[in-house]
């Protein structure tokens, strides 16, 4: 059976979330992770790190992308710091969200069955 979350990770994990998207579209001046939203946050209870999947509605180079996004990590650190004054901030790994994708091909599947 999976442990439920406490309400206070549960808050910073919300908090945190909406800080970093809020980040990701105010500050990012790279025209390649301007459409670049944050999907989901999932947070590791045993070594601290905060997983930020990522998603672009138009097309982009996915690799290209996650590596951009981590070369900026220092600065939306050092500003979800300023925002969130705690001792310790999980690490935050940035990933490609593949999961619309694949939802997606799902939907152009089932199209192509009715038709």
């Amino acid at each position: 059976m999976k442990k439920d979350k406490s309400p206070a990770l549960s808050r910073f994990q919300t908090d945190f979330h909406r800080l970093l998207t809020t980040l990701l579209q105010r500050d990012i001046d790279d025209p390649m992770l301007l459409g670049i939203s944050l999907t989901r946050l999932d947070l590791t209870d045993a070594r601290g790190h905060a997983i930020a999947y990522v998603h672009s509605i138009v097309p982009v180079d996915e690799q290209e992308c996650v590596k951009r996004l981590n070369k900026l990590k220092p600065h939306l650190i050092h500003q979800l710091r300023r925002a969130m004054p705690k001792k310790r901030l999980p690490e935050l790994v940035f990933r490609w969200d593949d999961a619309l994708d694949k939802a997606h091909g799902v939907m152009d599947t089932m199209d192509k069955l009715r038709s």
